[in-house]
């Protein structure tokens, strides 16, 4: 059997190219934010300046109305430094959720596009933890982390000249404790970019859990399981806990050292600019300037230690991102341009052999030398023992998992050159696991042809029996059912599958033991009603129960991968095989229930 690829992955992109992608995106709002920041800085040091102005012309006895000049354009610097500021922050903390805007919807757009296998190896509370608390840190990244990194270099980059215009040697000393803080603080981060993963992996691991729990709250309940699943929940919470204390103690360990090396640099300041006064070199204006200038660049100092905490989970959210962005789709259809044929819907298997990917035990597959034809128009049934490899073969034909070139046809076209979209638009699949929307009965019949008029979505619920279970249901079809279609019974969530298949008026139809849980009456109702739908396309009818299959154009009986035998109802019962024993047994069980 040809080798079929788990997944494709295209090479990982670089972060930082990324973050450069959106950074160009939406430069206008980061040039317009920055430019307001170095307003905001500028304005900032002047006030400073000002101070020093004020307090050497009192010091020199000069008059009061100088010091209150200064005091005005100290407010009036005030007042248009609040205004700019806010509009720096609206410029780039605007961008940084509209890229995550962006994001969330390609990433979403992206998810649609996987096929099913992808979701069979991941668990759903993976997926959101990656689409909910993942963009939250990216956010945080192209946000208050890039204001802070602009307003840090811009404020160095001002300050430390205005410091050394007043006292180069005092500079020097304030700054000497900078580079061991720096030289700590990268030290430090790097612990914080692993315990900020694993924090994160273990979130993704508690929200797994919960939304697994909440979505089986009803098994939970039948089993008395409420304790059992708290004290899972509570173990995966401590876990998380004791994770999210480590990485805050890390970041913790980064704010003190740097308040702590920022007060010595404070205090030596302090000492020798004391000096310079009483020396007569320094002003006693210029030293609570340099002092102020000192306690602005105090401020972005710390805020080092919390952007660099933010760079390193914002980094790490980018690479879980794009981990999930770098999977495509496994299957060939996908990768196939143009409309398609058209599809009358005959359906051929060649020497067929599958195993599921990834599934760990290649040597035994699902499906061995599957050979059968089918003519379009046709109704066949597939019955077999559980595990026989009936609904992997009906979900191969609707392109559920990829195929070996070749072992698939449909009206003689290989089935990996079909687009799979054009493909799927001709199939219905109605699956024993019924799955419904938080919707209306007609809404979720209306599934896959939204703009079907209500006369076709009460026909389509007819010929599926639900019309008998309506005046039992308060607004009828209008009736708004749970989460999963929890409100009704398994029954009726087959019969608006059923429905919402019918709608589609597909080439091929396949019933996928999708009247299991529907009694024998109403199921010989439906049945009557598909014959004449059914004579109109092929359709794959999966049973377990040998009387569904009984007015089938052919009937194809599965073992262990295999076709052990086909042909029509009286020709199988005649020949006593696998077939005619199942027939035989079920006769029996159900006398067994009459009496």
């Amino acid at each position: 059997m040809a080798e079929t690829p788990h997944r494709v992955l295209r090479p990982e992109p670089d972060r930082v190219s990324l973050i450069l992608r959106y950074l160009r995106a939406y430069r206008q709002d980061f040039l317009l934010g920055f430019l307001c920041l170095v307003a905001t800085n500028g304005l900032t040091l002047c006030i400073p300046w000002l101070l020093k102005d004020a307090i050497d012309a009192l010091g020199r006895g000069g008059p009061p109305r100088r010091v209150a000049y200064d005091a005005l354009a100290i407010l009036v610097t005030a007042a248009i430094l609040a205004a700019i500021r806010i509009r720096s922050r609206l410029h780039i903390l605007g961008a940084s959720r509209r890229i995550v805007y962006d994001i969330r919807n390609e990433l979403y757009a992206h998810l649609l596009t996987l096929p099913a296998s992808f979701y069979a190896r991941r668990r759903t509370g993976e997926i959101m933890s990656r689409a909910v608390n993942d963009l939250m840190l990216i956010r945080s990244l192209f946000g208050p982390g890039m204001l802070s990194v602009m307003n840090v270099a811009l404020m160095y980059s001002a300050a430390l000249p205005l410091m050394a215009k007043i006292d180069p040697g005092l500079t020097l000393v304030a700054v000497l404790p900078y580079p061991l803080l720096l030289a700590g603080v990268f030290r430090v981060s790097r612990r914080i970019h692993q315990r900020s993963n694993a924090a994160q992996e273990q979130l993704a691991e508690l929200s797994n859990k919960a939304q697994e729990t909440l979505s089986g709250i009803n098994m939970v309940k039948a089993f008395v399981r409420e304790e059992g699943e708290a004290g899972l929940f509570g173990g995966l919470s401590r876990e998380y806990r004791r994770s999210s204390l480590l990485l805050a103690r890390s970041r913790g360990l980064i704010l003190t050292l740097m308040r702590g090396l920022g007060g010595v640099s404070t205090l030596a300041a302090l000492w020798l600019g004391g000096r310079h006064v009483i020396a007569g070199t320094l002003t006693k204006g210029g030293l609570v300037a340099f002092l102020s200038y000192l306690a602005l660049l105090a401020d972005p100092t710390v805020m080092m230690g919390w952007v660099l905490g933010v760079f390193q989970r914002g980094l790490g959210a980018i690479r879980r991102l794009e981990e999930m962005q770098a999977i495509r789709s496994d299957l060939p259809g996908d990768r196939v341009q143009g409309a398609g044929p058209v599809l009358r819907g005959s359906i051929a298997f060649r020497g067929l052999d599958f195993s599921y990917p990834g599934g760990g035990d290649e040597t035994r597959p699902v499906l061995s030398g599957v050979t059968l034809e089918i003519p379009a128009g046709s109704t066949v049934g597939l019955v077999g023992r559980v595990g026989s490899g009936k609904s992997t073969l009906v979900q191969l034909v609707a392109a559920v998992y990829p195929v070996p070139d070749g072992t698939v046809l449909i009206d003689g076209h290989d089935l990996n050159v079909i687009p799979t979209g054009h493909l799927r638009a001709h199939v219905a699949v109605v699956p024993q696991e019924t799955f419904l929307f938080s919707k209306t009965i007609a809404e979720n019949i209306a599934l896959g042809a939204p703009a079907a008029t209500r006369q076709r979505i009460e026909e389509a619920a007819q010929v599926a029996q639900i019309t008998r279970d309506l005046p039992d249901l308060p607004r009828g079809l209008d009736t708004l059912v749970g989460e999963r279609g929890v409100t009704l019974s398994g029954g009726q969530r087959q019969r608006v599958a059923l429905a919402r298949a019918l709608l589609l008026d597909p080439r091929i139809l396949i019933l996928d033991d999708a009247l299991s849980s529907i009694d024998a009456d109403t199921e010989e109702a439906i049945l009557a009603g598909l014959r004449g739908i059914m004579r109109q396309r092929t359709t794959l009818l999966v049973s377990h129960r040998v009387s569904t299959v009984l007015a089938a154009d052919r009937i194809v009986v599965l073992e262990d991968g295999r076709v052990a035998e086909s042909g029509t109802a009286v020709e199988l019962l005649a020949r006593n095989g696998p077939f005619a024993r199942m027939h035989r047994q079920q006769q029996i069980e159900k006398e067994l229930e009459a009496l």
